[in-house]
C-alpha cells in the first residue's frame, strides 16, 4: 500500500509539472507573437514613410520641371527683381530651411495641381549672372564637361516639396540655364 500511495503522489505531481511545462510554453509563444507583430508594425511604419518620401521627392522634381518652363517663358531677366520668389543678381539668399521662406509673397506656387501630397510645392528661382560672352566661352558647372555657350544666364532653382503628410519635406536644387 505503500508503493501504490506514492505512486498516486508521482502521478500528482507530474500532472502539475505538465501545468508548468505547458503555461511555460504558451508564455514564450506569446512573446514571440508579440515580437512578430511588432517587427511587422515597424515595418509597415518604415514602408509608409517610404513611400511618403517618395511622393516628397516627385512632387519636387515635377516642380523643377515647371520652375523650368517659367525661365523659359520670360521674356527677360528683368522679371528677377527680388520678388515672389524671383531673385536678382543682389538679392539675398534666403534661408532654405526656414518654413516662412516658402510662403505665399516670397515663393513661386507650382502651376499644376499634384494629388495626395498635403501641400503643393513651391520654388524660387535666383537669376546668377551671365557666363561666356557673345562670342562664346567655356561652361563648366560642376564639373559636367565642356560646352560652347556665349551669353547663357545662369539661375539656381529651389523646391520645397511636402508628402502626404506635412512632416516629410524634401529640398531640391539645381543650376539651369538658359540663352536670351
Amino acid at each position: 500500500m505503500r508503493g501504490a500511495r506514492w505512486s498516486g503522489w508521482s502521478g500528482a505531481r507530474a500532472r502539475g509539472s505538465a501545468l508548468v511545462v505547458s503555461l511555460l510554453v504558451l508564455l514564450v509563444l506569446t512573446v514571440l507573437a508579440l515580437a512578430g507583430t511588432r517587427s511587422t508594425t515597424l515595418e509597415e511604419r518604415m514602408a509608409g514613410n517610404f513611400r511618403d518620401y517618395n511622393l516628397a521627392f516627385q512632387a519636387a522634381e515635377t516642380a523643377l520641371r515647371d520652375a523650368e518652363a517659367f525661365v523659359e517663358g520670360v521674356a527677360s531677366v528683368s522679371v528677377f527683381d527680388g520678388t515672389g520668389g524671383l531673385l536678382g543678381q543682389s538679392d539675398p539668399e534666403p534661408n532654405y530651411l526656414d518654413p516662412a521662406t516658402w510662403g505665399a509673397g516670397s515663393s513661386q506656387a507650382y502651376s499644376g495641381s499634384l494629388p495626395g501630397v498635403a501641400r503643393q510645392p513651391r520654388y524660387i528661382i535666383k537669376h546668377l549672372g551671365q557666363t561666356g560672352g557673345a562670342t562664346g566661352g567655356s561652361l563648366n558647372i560642376g564639373g559636367y564637361g565642356q560646352a560652347q555657350a556665349g551669353g547663357v544666364q545662369l539661375f539656381r532653382i529651389t523646391v520645397e516639396a511636402v508628402g502626404g503628410g506635412p512632416g516629410t519635406r524634401v529640398l531640391l536644387q539645381e543650376h539651369y540655364g538658359r540663352r536670351f
